[in-house]
């Protein structure tokens, strides 16, 4: 009598090389989901937004994104915060959130209800489904159900062997019989060893607009009377706080360089779908809560829209009754010293 063989494990098989996945495993009380090739490593808070708080280039051991040591973990809140302003900043992690469906705050009630700061899909548990798993790819799938809108986003992140790209390709589901419409971003926020004033900003725009209402030269122009190179980041505890905005960006595409550490960081994504970036900075001006003066940090954001668009009654981006669209986003590890021209439809940069 043949012995009765026994089904596949639930686990992924733990292999130590070329591209793998983890999903079973927690952070800070999250769920939380690794992918690795031989030159990334990103760790993605499934249980919380999503959220990217790793992008770990493994040559150097520099992870680009910005930690906040001050957050609320899995089960520490005895209430949820009775702020929708707060809500956001009370469960800040650092990292790279998704802003959806609306970005900023919203003055007016949307869906019905009152929205939270940057959207809802940031506090939220995702599904997780491995959808292919080889030394050569792999392809994690990530799906949150909205609760205050009725949206489904779903994105799936994908890593190939020896590249040094992260491959983002997301759809927004509109559950509902009539049409919607939403704010959509992504805010990747950089933090040190690699965050610095050696830090260079490229992006291909020949102007930026200071706080939203100053439009200035870029990368040099003037900035409360005083010459300011824009490109560069602040040093820290020199107490700025402020926001910046490329809205008459050629193309979809920037990167940040740190050419004493000689790695940088890339993003490219559709510029007519998100044709403008926000840049917030903070140096230690921010002494209340939830950063009391400890905060450095950048965030570079690929936006559908300015802030505030829903209340001064802009057409914001529209899903249509019971359907979809599309975005796709690549984000890469740059290594080098030397000025970015571009990132290539690949994801790569160009120099």
């Amino acid at each position: 009598m043949p012995v009765r063989a026994f089904p596949a494990p639930a686990l992924l098989a733990r292999r130590n090389f070329g591209c793998r996945a983890e999903t079973e495993q927690t952070l800070w009380g999250y769920r939380a989901v690794t992918l690795e090739n031989e030159l990334l490593r990103i760790t993605v808070l499934a249980g919380k937004g999503a959220d990217i708080v790793e992008f770990l280039y493994k040559p150097l051991d520099v992870d680009f994104m910005w930690r906040n040591t001050n957050v609320i973990r899995a089960g520490q809140s005895v209430s949820a915060p009775t702020d929708p302003i707060m809500s956001f900043g009370e469960h800040y992690p650092g990292g790279w959130q998704e802003l959806f469906p609306y970005g900023s705050r919203v003055q007016a009630k949307v869906y019905g209800t009152e929205m939270y700061f940057h959207g809802e899909v940031f506090g939220l548990p995702w599904d997780v489904a491995v959808e292919e798993d080889t030394p050569s790819r792999v392809t994690v799938c990530l799906r949150v159900r909205t609760r205050k809108s009725p949206f489904v986003l779903e994105r799936r992140m994908t890593l190939r062997s020896g590249s040094p790209v992260l491959e983002l390709d997301e759809t927004a589901y509109n559950l509902s019989r009539k049409a919607q419409g939403v704010m959509w971003g992504h805010h990747p926020a950089f933090g040190a060893p690699f965050l610095s004033p050696d830090c260079t900003l490229y992006a291909p725009t020949r102007t930026v607009n200071a706080g939203g209402k100053d439009r200035q030269p870029f990368p040099v122009g003037t900035f409360k009377g005083k010459r300011r190179d824009f490109s560069k980041m602040l040093p820290p505890h020199s107490g700025h706080e402020g926001m910046l905005y490329w809205d008459k960006l050629d193309a979809g595409w920037y990167a940040l360089v740190n050419p004493k550490l000689e790695v940088g960081f890339g993003m490219r994504w559709d510029h007519k779908r998100f044709p403008i970036v926000w840049i917030w900075q903070e140096t230690g001006k921010i002494e209340g809560a939830p950063h009391f003066g400890e905060a450095y940090a950048m965030a570079v954001e690929p936006f559908s829209h300015m802030p505030g668009a829903a209340d001064r009654g802009e057409k914001l981006l529209t899903i249509p009754a019971r359907g979809r669209i599309e975005a796709r986003f690549f984000a890469c590890a740059i290594p080098g010293r030397k000025a970015v021209k571009g990132i290539d439809a690949q994801g790569r940069a160009v120099r």
